[in-house]
C-alpha cells in the first residue's frame, strides 16, 4: 500500500511537470495570473520560513528536560505487564507452500526478513509494509491471536519461529523483535518520545507568542475594525 502511494506521487509530480512543460511553450508563464500567483506563494514561503526559523530555535529539549518529566510521571512509563513486538510476513492459507518456502529462506538469511516483509506484505491489507507491529502484551496476544502467542512462547528477541503459524485465514512467518517486561520503563527507551512532544508543545507555545509578536509590531489589530466592513 505505501509502495502504491509512493509510486502514484511519482507518477502526479511528472504529470505535473510535463503539464508544466506545455504551459511554458505557450508562454503561460508570462500571464499575469501566474507571475502575481508566484508572488504570493514565494511570499507565503518566506512568512513560513521566518516562523520555524523563530520557533525552531526557541524548541529547543534537552535530555534533562525529558528526564525531568520522566521522573515526575512514572506512572505514565510503566509497563502494567510483558509485552512483545513483532515482525510478521503474511500469506493467505491458499499459499501455504510460498509460506514455507519464504520461512525457509527467512531463517537462512534472517538479516534480510525486512526485504521478505516488503516484499510479500505489499498487496496484504491491514499489514504495515515491513511487517511491524506495536507493542503487544501478551494477555491481547493470547486472546486475539492465540496460536501466534504458543508459537513465541520459548522464541528469543532477534530469533525467528521455526515453522509458519496459521491463525484464522491467515498464515504468518514470525519475528520476535523484542520481550519486554512489566515495570518501569528504561529512560533511554522512550527518552526521544517524551523529547518529541515536548518538543512539538513549545514550538505550539512559541508559534503563538512570535504570531501575537508580529501583530503587535505592525499594529495588524486595527485592521480589525476595516474589515467588518468587507462583504
Amino acid at each position: 500500500q505505501i509502495a502504491q502511494m509512493k509510486q502514484s506521487i511519482i507518477k502526479n509530480i511528472a504529470l505535473n511537470r510535463a503539464l508544466a512543460i506545455k504551459g511554458k511553450e505557450k508562454k503561460l508563464d508570462q500571464d499575469k495570473k501566474y507571475t502575481e500567483s508566484t508572488d504570493i506563494l514565494q511570499e507565503q514561503l518566506l512568512a513560513s520560513l521566518a516562523t520555524l526559523n523563530e520557533v525552531n530555535d526557541k524548541a529547543k529539549i534537552t535530555d534533562a528536560d525529558a528526564k525531568n518529566i520522566y521522573d515526575a510521571n512514572a506512572a505514565n512509563f510503566t509497563r502494567q505487564e510483558d509485552s512483545v513486538r513483532l515482525q510478521l510476513i503474511v500469506f493467505n492459507t491458499s499459499d501455504s507452500a510460498k509460506a514455507n518456502q519464504v520461512l525457509k529462506e527467512a531463517i537462512a538469511n534472517p538479516a534480510d526478513f525486512t526485504s521478505y516483509a516488503r516484499k510479500y506484505n505489499a498487496n496484504i491489507q491491514g499489514v504495515t509494509e515491513n511487517g511491524e507491529t506495536q507493542e503487544i502484551p501478551l494477555t491481547q496476544l493470547s486472546s486475539r491471536f492465540g496460536p501466534l502467542n504458543e508459537a513465541i512462547k520459548d522464541v528469543k528477541a532477534g530469533q525467528i519461529v521455526n515453522k509458519v503459524v496459521a491463525v484464522g485465514n491467515d498464515l504468518y512467518v514470525v519475528k520476535v523483535l523484542e520481550r519486554n517486561g512489566k515495570g518501569l520503563i528504561p529512560f533511554e527507551k522512550v527518552k526521544e518520545t517524551i523529547k518529541t512532544q515536548l518538543r512539538n508543545q513549545k514550538r505550539q507555545v512559541e508559534q503563538q507568542k512570535y504570531l501575537k509578536s508580529i501583530s503587535d509590531e505592525f499594529k495588524l489589530s486595527n485592521m480589525d475594525e476595516a474589515l467588518k466592513n468587507i462583504k
